[in-house]
């Protein structure tokens, strides 16, 4: 693929550089994610280690997040990106925000879950360290401005994600067993106790009717409904 066409066509001008190739994983990532992050910084993304991040509506995190494989593997020349949406009362589990909210927040605290390569509907992408900057560089600002920006864009308030969460699957490859949970969660942060509660005891519900219902995910909800006052109808 023409990477420099690539970039063209999306409005980024990307210096040609294959140092990669003589750099350990550290110089190789600063190299890459100061690429991306040139590019995402005027749109409100700040740097934090190996996190981009930026608040929307007030206390939603949008997340970027670079990845490096383990060492035990013997995978600390992979690397991956991580792309998140963090709704505080979904973490925290409760209708109230952050006590003290943090400058930013981490990829693992967030409801909306996925990585490049996956939200284009494909398998995770991988990234060779080894190979070109330009490449690796390339291809990550090519998804984020093709496929995740206008996601973010679209979920970028409570209102907007209770609405179009679930035209979103590949924004949600972990957490989108929980939609009704952090759903009820929002409505309750938003002051609609009457749809939380309702929501709430639909999932679960939902939990309760399985085949095989997890006993201690139940018996969570149940002290988190007792927390949150909300009352259950079938225990």
């Amino acid at each position: 693929m023409d990477w420099k066409r690539v970039l063209s066509s999306i409005g980024i001008k990307q210096k040609h550089d294959k140092r990669v190739n003589m750099l350990g994983t550290t110089e190789s990532i600063d190299i890459i994610e100061n690429a991306v992050y040139a590019e995402l910084k005027p749109l409100g993304f700040r740097k934090h280690g190996r996190t981009l991040h930026r608040f929307v509506d007030g206390d939603i995190s949008q997340v970027i997040n670079f990845q490096c494989g383990q060492s035990y593997r013997d995978e600390t020349h992979l690397m991956w990106v991580n792309i998140g949406i963090r709704v505080p009362e979904c973490e925290l589990r409760s209708f109230e925000g952050d006590e003290k909210p943090k400058k930013y927040y981490h990829e693992y605290e967030c409801s909306m879950r996925s990585r490049l390569g996956e939200v284009k509907g494909k398998k995770d992408t991988t990234y060779n360290l080894h190979g070109s900057s330009d490449e690796i560089s390339a291809d990550i600002l090519y998804q984020i401005k093709v496929c995740v920006l206008p996601a973010f864009d679209v979920l970028k308030d409570r209102r907007s994600i209770l609405e179009k969460r679930r035209k979103y699957k590949k924004f949600d490859t972990l957490n989108s067993h929980l939609i009704l949970l952090e759903e009820a969660m929002i409505h309750g942060r938003m002051g609609d106790i009457e749809k939380a509660g309702e929501l709430f005891n639909i999932y679960y519900k939902k939990c309760k009717n399985k085949i095989s219902p997890h006993k201690a995910h139940l018996e969570y909800l149940e002290k988190l409904a007792a927390k949150l006052d909300i009352t259950l109808k079938d225990r």
